[in-house]
């Protein structure tokens, strides 16, 4: 009698965490503070008229961070920002790590690579 009441206390508890993962993973990303886009532009100042660069459109996560040529340096920093600045929650940071990855994926360094990241995030 006492092993299928422990037993049953077992599954009772495997069950009421397994909810808690659940509700968890479909938290809705609240991004905080900030907007993670970043945006791609040609000839921004330093830059050759020809030349593209990224940087994160929100101020709060651009502040202290150059333009980059590479779109990598720039996702990573918005991915940072959710956490250091921003008061992102988990779901935004997971969020921001995926399109991180599409970023990497895709190899390309245009405004096709920014459009990319933001609409993984749904912008």
């Amino acid at each position: 009698m006492y092993a299928k009441t422990l037993l049953l206390a077992l599954f009772a508890a495997a069950t009421a965490s397994a909810a808690v993962i659940d509700t968890r993973q479909a938290q809705k990303a609240d991004f905080g503070l900030c907007n993670p886009s970043i945006s791609f532009e040609e000839g921004r100042p330093g830059r050759k008229a020809d030349e593209g660069t990224f940087l994160p459109v929100d101020p709060l996560v651009a502040k202290g961070q150059q333009d980059a040529l590479n779109p990598n340096i720039i996702t990573n920093r918005v991915c940072d920002q959710l956490t250091n600045v921003c008061n992102a929650n988990d779901a935004a940071k997971a969020a921001c790590l995926s399109a991180k990855a599409v970023v990497a994926g895709l190899g390309t360094k245009d405004a096709s690579t920014a459009d990319a990241f933001n609409k993984a995030l749904g912008f």
